[in-house]
């Protein structure tokens, strides 16, 4: 078992690599404690894990952390759903009808390389300076990857001999457009489309960031706003950016969860 562990491309039980992945973190963990014990880097710019792992009790305790977890929570969560319910029907529409392709896909295409951080006086203006603002902003930078994103999903139809052969049948059944949406493209599309809205998560929290430092009221970006700017805790900045860590990945296995639920012929 062993050997299989420095084989090229070996396989390892599901438990084994629970084990070593333990180990990556502990590895992690002790290699920080090691260059903060010895000073190796000035404590004000990498403080020790201790005086992290202490700094979560006055993050609880006076600065309200749970209230400003369900805030990012509250934005990653409206601005992903309003960024989905714009940029899927749109996408399909894109990808599917000729006209629109042609219409307004060059330039779909051309604003996913807007610097978004830019383009927050714009926003203020648009939608003012409280929550909705910090939604909007956020929904709009994960729509413009999510709307190229099912757009290349459909175009793979045409590439894959697996989904061309099954769009022939539904055309030698005498399948309706509806019939073919709902039974052909929808459950192909989004099964393949999934991924993206997984993979955005990292990014979602990044926007979620710069967003909560717009008129700074709330969430966790506030946090590290507070901490590092006005207190100069830099402990504590690294605490929020862990916990910014840990509520991504709960958000990634949540997201990869329901992709087993929704699309269940993925795994079949």
């Amino acid at each position: 078992m062993i050997k299989n562990l420095f084989r090229i491309d070996a396989d390892v039980s599901p438990r084994t690599g629970f084990l070593i992945s333990v180990l990556g973190w502990m590895l992690l963990i002790g290699i920080w404690s090691m260059v903060t014990a010895f000073g190796w880097v000035n404590p004000y710019i990498l403080p020790s894990p201790m005086k992290v792992a202490v700094s979560y009790g006055v993050l609880f305790n006076e600065k309200n952390l749970v209230y400003h977890i369900g805030y990012s929570i509250f934005v990653n969560f409206s601005g992903y759903l309003q960024a989905l319910l714009i940029a899927i029907p749109l996408g399909f529409l894109v990808g599917l009808i000729p006209f629109f392709r042609n219409l307004i896909v060059r330039q779909i295409e051309a604003v996913r390389f807007t610097p978004l951080p830019a383009t927050t006086g714009i926003f203020m203006a648009l939608f003012g300076i409280g929550l909705n603002l910090k939604i909007q902003f956020l929904a709009f930078g994960i729509f413009v990857y999510l709307l190229p994103a099912i757009v290349q999903r459909i175009d793979e139809i045409k590439t894959d001999s697996h989904l061309q052969a099954l769009q022939m049948t539904m055309k030698t059944l005498n399948a309706s457009t509806w019939q073919s949406l709902r039974h052909f493209y929808f459950p192909s599309v989004l099964s393949r489309f999934f991924p993206d809205v997984i993979n955005l998560v990292a990014v979602s929290w990044t926007y979620i960031v710069i967003a909560e430092l717009l008129n700074a009221q709330g969430g966790l970006g506030y946090l590290i706003y507070l901490a590092s700017n006005r207190s100069s805790h830099i402990e504590q900045v690294y605490a929020v950016i862990i916990l910014i860590v840990l509520i991504g990945l709960l958000q990634d296995r949540l997201l990869k969860w329901l992709d087993r639920v929704f699309f269940k012929f993925k795994y079949a």
